[in-house]
């Protein structure tokens, strides 16, 4: 192996200069996840682990995230099931609407208005968990998603 004078090695930025000859540090291409986590938080993820690990959480739910997304993308076979948004809360009142004023209905006041309110509680999203959640943050996020729905299920009634 040929010693080399350490006066003639010139380091700048990712050029080194070794004896008139500029060598560029080259670096493992990023894949689509990690580029796409550089888009959404403004870095790379961790590579290196922290004493906190929220780095490397974020860093592995974020990849969740994107696997799942990227199969969403992805085509469907010919005949297979197909994710559909539910009914909006307008095709619920028209529904109802149609079923009370349109059809012959023999529901009185009350029950029409009783079957309307079922109607929409079963629209309504359903209570969370953050049982597996260590973030105080998510905590109180759902603690608080969950207090907003007991109120609108109570001014329902």
């Amino acid at each position: 192996m040929t010693e080399i004078d350490i006066s003639t090695v010139l380091i700048e930025g990712d050029t080194a200069t070794i004896m008139g000859v500029k060598y560029k540090r080259v670096e493992e291409p990023k894949s689509p996840a990690e580029e796409a986590y550089k888009e959404v938080y403004g870095w790379y993820p961790p590579t290196d682990p922290s004493v906190s690990n929220f780095e490397e959480n974020r860093w592995e739910s974020f990849q969740i995230g994107y696997k799942a997304a990227k199969e969403d993308l992805e085509p469907k076979p010919e005949g297979s099931l197909k994710f559909q948004l539910g009914k909006s809360l307008e095709d619920i009142l028209y529904d109802w609407w149609s079923d009370v004023f349109v059809s012959d209905s023999d529901l009185d006041l009350e029950t029409s208005i009783s079957d309307l309110v079922d109607r929409i509680e079963l629209f309504l999203p359903k209570p969370q968990s953050a049982s597996v959640s260590e973030s105080v943050d998510a905590v109180l996020m759902v603690k608080g998603w969950n207090n907003c729905l007991i109120e609108i299920g109570r001014n329902l009634r």
